[in-house]
C-alpha cells in the first residue's frame, strides 16, 4: 500500500529530487555529487569489538549523516521511494569499489545487507537494505566487477533500537541474526544505509565470521557522529 501511495504521489505531483525538491529526477546531479563527494573510513566511537578482532573490518561511508543525505534516506526508506535505490546503489558501488581498489584483490564480491526487521519490511512494503545491496551489485557488474547481493542473514525478535545507548544496542542485538546459508566465494562486504553505533553491522560481521566468511568491510551510505566534538579524519579515503 505504501509503495502504491508513493507511486501515486510521483504521478500526481511529478518526480522531484528527494534531497532538494528540484523537479525532474528522484535524485538530482547536485545532490548525488554531494552524497558521493567524500567516501572515507568513518569508524563508530567506540568501535564494537567484532569490527576490530580478530582482524579489522573497515567501516566506509559515503558521507556524514547530516545535510542532504537525511531527507534522501528518509524518502527512500520511510516514503518507499524505491526509485532512489538505483542512484544510491551506484554511489554505494563507488564506495565498495574504492575498498576493492585499496585491497587490489581480484575476484568476485558478495554484498551482504544488514537484515531488516520483518515488521519494518511489512510497513515499508519492501526490503530497503536488500534492494539497495542488489542495486549496488548491479552497478558493480556494469563496471566489470563480478558482484552479487546475498541477503543470507535473517533477523529474529529484537526490540526497537530507538533511544538505546551504544552498549544497549550491542546487548539488544546479541544473537539477533542467523546465517541462513554461507555467502558464495569471494570477498564479503556488509552493506547498510546508516552506520550509527555500529551494533547492527558488528552483529552481522560476528555471525558471518562464525560461519567462516569474515567480511573485509562495512560500507554504508552515511555514518552518524557519535560524540560531541568527535571528528573523523576526512583525509583517510576509503
Amino acid at each position: 500500500m505504501q509503495l502504491l501511495r508513493a507511486a501515486m504521489a510521483d504521478l500526481v505531483l511529478g518526480v522531484r529530487c528527494a534531497g532538494c525538491e528540484a523537479p525532474g529526477r528522484v535524485l538530482c546531479a547536485h545532490c548525488a555529487a554531494e552524497l558521493g563527494r567524500r567516501p572515507a573510513v568513518r569508524s563508530p566511537d567506540p568501535s564494537p569489538a567484532a569490527l576490530v578482532r580478530p582482524t579489522p573490518v573497515v567501516p566506509v561511508s559515503l558521507t556524514v549523516y547530516e545535510g542532504v543525505v537525511v531527507p534522501v534516506l528518509h524518502a527512500y526508506k520511510e516514503e518507499s521511494r524505491t526509485a532512489l535505490a538505483a542512484p544510491l546503489g551506484r554511489l554505494l558501488a563507488g564506495a565498495v569499489g574504492s575498498v576493492l581498489d585499496r585491497r587490489r584483490t581480484p575476484g568476485p564480491v558478495c554484498l551482504v545487507p544488514v537484515p531488516s526487521r520483518r515488521s519494518a519490511v511489512r510497513a515499508r512494503g519492501f526490503d530497503a537494505g536488500a534492494t539497495l545491496a542488489r542495486a549496488a551489485a548491479a552497478a558493480l557488474r556494469r563496471r566489470g566487477v563480478p558482484a552479487r547481493a546475498r541477503p543470507v542473514l535473517r533477523v529474529g525478535r529484537i526490540a526497537d533500537q530507538t533511544g538505546l545507548s551504544a552498549a544497549e544496542r550491542v546487548e539488544n542485538l546479541a544473537g539477533a541474526y542467523d546465517l541462513r546459508r554461507r555467502p558464495s566465494v569471494g570477498l564479503v562486504v556488509v552493506t547498510d544505509d546508516v552506520l550509527t553505533t555500529g551494533a547492527s553491522a558488528a552483529e552481522a560481521v560476528r555471525v558471518l565470521t562464525a560461519g567462516g566468511r569474515r567480511p573485509v568491510a562495512v560500507v554504508t551510505v552515511a555514518a552518524t557522529r557519535r560524540r560531541r566534538g568527535h571528528a573523523w579524519d576526512e583525509s583517510r579515503p576509503a
